[in-house]
């Protein structure tokens, strides 16, 4: 019989209840059938009770993490073939020794200095193994955080869409920027391993990066803040910078940022002398950058 019309008066009401149903003729049959259809449908109910708390756990358990990536591998990329079909653009200048840098920093377990880990030797970058020479694109990664009202959240980082993020900053001293901002050109991940004799784990792995192009603060005297009443003002780093290009620890990404271009200070091809680059992501037709962003509190 169902839970909670089994005893007693309950029992005597469902039974009362159900015969109204039936049509008379071998009414105890019938009662017998809504019984059954009664108990489908309770069980029907504390199952999708179960699985709604069982969703909900899984979000939440979701948000514990640092950032979600898929684990696709539809969109292989062998490095040397995309280095040399695009070897006129300033964004792959030294692409796979700054690749094997990043890799082989991380798995030595190296402080980020905000643009290496350290300097390497061509010999140290050979003990990197990229398997199969290949690194898989995705199209988005999913940055979760804490908000200011102490909320977890997330943002969705899609270099053709909302490509712009923040991470800390490791500047020190009083005049130091609290964050720095990139735009984020390529989301992939691969099966690395090195023999590098500081490496304690031998075997392959999978690793994780954003290949970024970085901005740099507004130089001169421009103030920004609630005292000056200004945004911060920002612009992308000139392409004949080492760094202007890197890759990234997606864990240190501390969210996605919201830059608005400063319309009134115009386009400038010096930042980037390419009719064309990946780097260009929102617009891979453009042939020119806007000179400065604000960022956007």
């Amino acid at each position: 019989m169902l839970k909670g019309y089994v005893k007693g008066e309950l029992a005597h009401r469902l039974v009362k209840r159900l015969y109204g149903r039936t049509n008379k003729r071998d009414a105890t049959k019938q009662i017998g059938q809504h019984v059954r259809r009664l108990e489908r449908a309770q069980k029907q109910a504390e199952m999708h009770s179960i699985n709604a708390i069982d969703n909900a756990a899984a979000m939440e358990q979701d948000l514990d993490i640092r950032y979600q990536l898929s684990n696709s591998r539809k969109d292989p990329v062998n490095i040397y073939t995309y280095v040399c079909e695009n070897q006129h653009d300033p964004a792959f200048t030294g692409f796979i020794p700054k690749l094997k840098d990043h890799l082989l920093g991380r798995l030595l377990n190296r402080d980020y200095s905000g643009d290496t880990y350290g300097e390497f030797s061509d010999e140290e970058r050979n003990t990197v193994r990229i398997a199969g020479e290949q690194i898989y694109r995705c199209k988005t990664i999913r940055i979760n955080y804490t908000t200011y009202d102490v909320r977890r959240d997330g943002d969705t980082i899609n270099p053709r869409t909302y490509p712009d993020i923040m991470v800390k900053s490791p500047e020190t001293g009083p005049h130091a920027q609290p964050f720095w901002y990139a735009r984020v050109i390529g989301i992939f991940h691969a099966s690395v391993s090195s023999c590098h004799p500081g490496v304690t784990e031998k075997s392959t792995c999978r690793m994780d990066f954003l290949w970024v192009r970085w901005f740099g603060v507004e130089p001169g005297r421009y103030r920004h803040g609630f005292r000056y009443a200004r945004l911060p003002k920002i612009g992308f780093v000139e392409s004949t910078d080492e760094y202007a290009f890197t890759f990234l620890d997606p864990t240190q990404v501390i969210r996605g940022s919201h830059l608005i271009p400063a319309f009134a200070e115009g386009r400038t091809s010096a930042l980037l002398q390419a009719t064309k680059s990946v780097a260009r992501v929102l617009d891979p037709d453009e042939e020119n950058d806007w000179v400065n962003f604000y960022v956007n509190m």
